[in-house]
């Protein structure tokens, strides 16, 4: 049945009239007064509930894109508008996939999108939060001792385990890094999100070293620690596109790498 409903605001009064499909009605509100609108079937009347910052993370439960708890169904829904996104950005830029393109992709529409990402970027950015750049092993590697003698032996496995975490999640990674360097704070924020207990763990690292008379104590160690981190992330980016005919093959960079860490950790033999 067709309804008219109006919508109270501070400034302004938006009315709707005629809609026949109460969803259509509730995305064009919320598209004009961006927040979210609902319907209430048995009042006749229509919510609004302030939008949520892009960036906040969801701790004991699940949010939809205006900060309602998500039920299990609509988990699931969210998790697959996730998956396809990430899969349609394996072979497309950011820039390239829209939100109809997701939908269709997901078999549902582009208002269901809406009710639960305000766009393809903040879809990358819940993907993020599910996301590592560390595991047990890897911190573990970190936290031996890189002034022991035979300790520059860990740098390779250093190297191999960091890329191996890296590439798990690739698709994602490649278009953070290409946001942030874009410019866009969110992307920018999310990385060092991710980056931060590592680089933290490899700081104090240096500052051993350096304690121990092994590298100029006038030395940045956060610097350190972040130039060898966005040595390695471009490593587990082109390293696996390396070409053995063009003399710069993908063990050939690891073995190159591992040598400037060992060096800048202060191991030796």
């Amino acid at each position: 049945m067709p309804i008219s409903l109006s919508i109270p605001n501070p400034q302004f009064t938006v009315l709707f009239a005629f809609f026949d499909d109460t969803s259509t009605f509730c995305l064009i509100a919320t598209l004009l007064l961006g927040r979210g609108v609902y319907f209430d079937r048995e009042t006749n009347l229509t919510t609004q509930q302030p939008a949520v910052d892009a960036r906040r993370v969801a701790s004991d439960a699940v949010i939809d894109g205006t900060g309602r708890k998500l039920g299990a169904k609509g988990q699931r829904t969210r998790q697959q508008l996730i998956d396809v996104t990430v899969a349609l950005l394996e072979t497309h830029g950011l820039r390239d996939v829209s939100v109809v393109d997701v939908a269709r992709a997901a078999n549902t529409s582009p208002a269901t999108f809406y009710v639960y990402f305000k766009g393809v970027p903040e879809v990358v950015l819940a993907a993020l939060e599910n996301a590592t750049q560390t595991s047990p092993e890897l911190e573990a590697i970190v936290a031996s001792d890189w002034l022991a003698p035979g300790a520059a032996a860990n740098a390779r496995a250093f190297v191999d385990c960091y890329t191996d975490i890296w590439n798990r999640n690739r698709t994602i990674f490649v278009v953070r890094n290409l946001a942030a360097e874009e410019g866009d704070a969110r992307f920018y924020e999310a990385r060092m999100t991710l980056a931060r207990p590592i680089l933290m763990a490899i700081s104090e690292q240096v500052e051993r070293a350096q304690a121990a008379g092994r590298i100029p104590a006038d030395l940045s160690p956060r610097s350190c620690a972040g130039t060898m981190l966005m040595m390695l992330e471009r490593l587990s980016a082109i390293g696996p596109m390396s070409r053995e005919d063009d003399g710069v093959g993908y063990a050939d960079l690891k073995a190159a790498a591992a040598y400037s860490i060992s060096t800048m950790l202060g191991a030796r033999g």
